[in-house]
């Protein structure tokens, strides 16, 4: 079962994966940025990766992402009509990125088990922030007692290389707040696949470093969260 908050508090600090991934490495001007959207919303600023995401889903079957259908649903994306420059560019990316999985292989798919496909971010608390977050999948497996994340990841920022190791972390403190079964959660067996860089990151192989990286982001959120005001307050 998914842990999920009953309610949040507006006085509560809260950022996407997506954009807590990238804080630590942000300027200060940017920091402050990305908390201001986080706190009073941005409709400019919409996930960018839908398309390829879904795609990606549907192309996992059978513990696998399946090659032919990855490749299928990346033709139909190409083939979407564009209303508009900025979102002819939009769908070429999206089509890059299930291109970018396909290449990848079988290291991107999940280790076997029963597998369950997440569609809907679920909100968790993390040393005093409230994250938005979810693995696209989540595997049990009962012969050896785990379960397991496997999370997509679709970037193509200057800091994606540190950035996913910092959003893989999120979400293993993340599992290891679920009740689930009786299952144990695996940090070994679970995984990030960055499909830009074409990398895939184990749970067991992050660093010291990003576990201080994280905590130094969460607590200057913390300090941070109050000072942003609105625009129409300011003045």
């Amino acid at each position: 079962m998914i842990l999920q908050i009953n309610s949040i508090s507006y006085d509560e600090p809260r950022i996407s994966l997506n954009q807590l991934s990238e804080f630590p490495f942000a300027s200060p001007r940017k920091k402050i940025e990305i908390l201001y959207d986080q706190k009073y919303g941005n409709s400019f600023r919409a996930p960018y990766y839908t398309l390829a995401l879904a795609a990606c889903l549907r192309s996992f079957h059978d513990g696998k992402f399946d090659k032919q259908m990855l490749s299928d649903e990346a033709e139909k994306i190409s083939l979407l009509t564009a209303k508009n420059r900025q979102q002819e560019t939009k769908h070429a990316n999206n089509v890059l990125a299930v291109q970018k999985l396909l290449e990848i292989g079988a290291d991107a798919d999940p280790l076997p088990g029963k597998h369950r496909l997440i569609r809907q971010n679920a909100w968790f608390r993390l040393n005093g922030v409230v994250i938005s977050a979810r693995p696209e999948i989540v595997t049990d497996n009962i012969q050896s007692g785990h379960f397991a994340f496997t999370k997509l990841r679709f970037s193509k920022s200057k800091v994606s290389a540190d950035a996913q190791e910092i959003a893989l972390l999120v979400l293993l403190y993340y599992g290891q707040q679920q009740d689930h079964d009786d299952l144990i959660f695996s940090i070994e067996k679970s995984k990030l696949v960055d499909c830009f860089s074409k990398s895939v990151i184990h749970g067991h192989s992050l660093t010291r470093f990003r576990y201080q990286q994280l905590q130094e982001a969460l607590a200057e959120i913390c300090i941070l969260w109050p000072q942003i005001a609105h625009k129409n307050e300011i003045g």
